[in-house]
């Protein structure tokens, strides 16, 4: 993909994506928060109040916030298909996604039915716009038919995450309605392969090339890889509703495969780049994130092979960990550190274009953000998945300094991304003043003496 093929005249408002962007790390600060002064025993079980409320901070309020944002602008810009009404429409969804969010957490933590079922009709009320917007926007694209073909199964996935993740919660807070416990697997995995992994996927195709300077992904791969994915997760869940354990099998190592197979040919687009720079943040992440979904999908082998293993405590725990904060995190951190610096520079360029300036008055996008800073949060966020598997080991010992790490990360991130709309700011009125004065001196010239 290449800035070129880009359809920049669809491009939304700066204000459209940034107020998912950023803050998505704020989630991320007030998830690590839970980890420092809940007590340790709150995340010894996946089913544990503790544990639910601070994976749906992550896959909520973190993942999803930055999921919605990138898929505004990738159905604009990319599939030329500006939703209508991005402005208050995403407002809406962005403020109703992050007070559902809390409220859920805070529902699962205190188990007050009423937090649950006002948290459940503001996600819903979220998802409902946020899938309105980008079928509209899909219907109204000409181009990128693959492209939208894989979305559209990304947001069939939401879909089904979405009414088994509702019915979860009913099964939470009301009164003579069964928890369907057997759903929260299929919950899920559906939300972290059928949605979030597949959206990235799709994300990736374009992004990975454009911004790190890779070949682009192999033409089959891009065909056939959601299809494969979505085709395994229905065999999967419908084979487990229905106790066909062989056939469950058969459906979940196509999805295995498949996750593989696509780290496995990022990593060496990546060592094919066109160029390679000493240091590159955005590469790292990038890495980090292949290299925990090749762990996962490792991990998930080896308790096929050790029933011992997959009875263990431990390993949802850390098959969630590395899918969560080691596989979709990091690459949303890398995403982020190349898109916001590149939507800067766009929007900058389309306000020096208007008032037809010289484009020397806006910034290299590389020294919009030095890698030097965000080279600081990437070693902490490592750290913090270090910590994160010490803690499966001795949770007393750990559980806060993995806290206080992923707090300081994701901090960190925000204050990176923010000093990056600083710059924004500061040439954004410089522009509006070199735009003044040429006014002022056309407006001279044309004046008679």
């Amino acid at each position: 993909m290449k800035q070129s093929q880009l359809v920049l005249s669809q491009t939304p408002p700066f204000a459209v994506p940034l107020r998912f962007f950023m803050t998505a790390p704020l989630f991320g600060v007030m998830a690590a928060l839970l980890l420092i002064f809940l007590d340790h025993s709150h995340f010894s079980s996946r089913w544990s109040a503790g544990m639910l409320a601070y994976t749906h901070l992550l896959v909520l309020g973190y993942l999803a916030m930055v999921m919605q944002a990138a898929l505004l602008q990738v159905v604009s810009v990319l599939l030329g298909g500006q939703p209508r009404q991005i402005g208050w429409v995403a407002a809406v969804m962005q403020i109703t996604l992050a007070v559902g969010t809390l409220l859920l957490a805070a529902g699962f933590i205190s188990s007050l039915p009423y937090l649950m079922h006002t948290a459940v009709l503001l996600l819903l009320i979220s998802f409902v716009l946020f899938i309105g917007a980008v079928v509209s926007g899909l219907l109204r694209s000409s181009a990128q038919r693959s492209t939208g073909f894989a979305i559209g199964l990304a947001l069939a996935s939401l879909i089904i995450t979405v009414g088994l993740g509702a019915w979860l919660a009913i099964g939470h807070s009301v009164p003579g309605v069964a928890l369907a416990r057997h759903l929260t697997g299929i919950h899920l995995v559906w939300g972290l392969v059928g949605w979030s992994g597949l959206l990235l996927i799709t994300v990736a195709y374009a992004v990975v090339p454009m911004f790190q300077l890779t070949p682009a992904y192999p033409a089959a791969l891009i065909r056939y890889l959601t299809v494969v994915v979505i085709v395994g997760l229905v065999v999967w869940a419908g084979s487990g509703i229905l106790k066909l354990p062989l056939l469950s099998l058969i459906g979940a190592a196509a999805v295995a495969a498949e996750l593989a197979l696509f780290a496995v040919v990022t990593l060496r687009l990546q060592h094919r780049r066109k160029r390679k720079p000493a240091s590159e943040v955005t590469l790292w992440f990038w890495r980090c994130a292949m290299l925990s979904l090749l762990a996962a999908v490792a991990l998930w082998i080896a308790a096929l092979i050790s029933p011992a293993l997959k009875q263990n405590p431990s390993y949802p725990l850390l098959l969630g960990l590395l899918m969560i904060q080691g596989f979709l995190i990091s690459a949303v951190n890398g995403m982020l550190y190349k898109i916001i610096p590149f939507l800067t520079w766009l929007h900058l360029s389309i306000k020096v274009t208007e008032h037809r300036l010289s484009r020397r008055l806006i910034p290299n996008i590389r020294k919009l953000l030095p890698d030097d800073r965000a080279a600081i949060q990437f070693w902490l966020h490592l750290l913090m998945l270090l910590l994160m598997v010490a803690v499966l080991w001795r949770p007393a010992w750990f559980l806060v300094p993995a806290g206080v790490v992923f707090a300081a990360s994701n901090l960190l991130l925000w204050l990176n991304l923010m000093s990056v709309l600083g710059i924004y700011k500061k040439t954004w009125d410089r522009i509006t003043e070199a735009a003044a004065e040429k006014r002022a001196e056309e407006s001279a010239t044309a004046s008679p003496t």
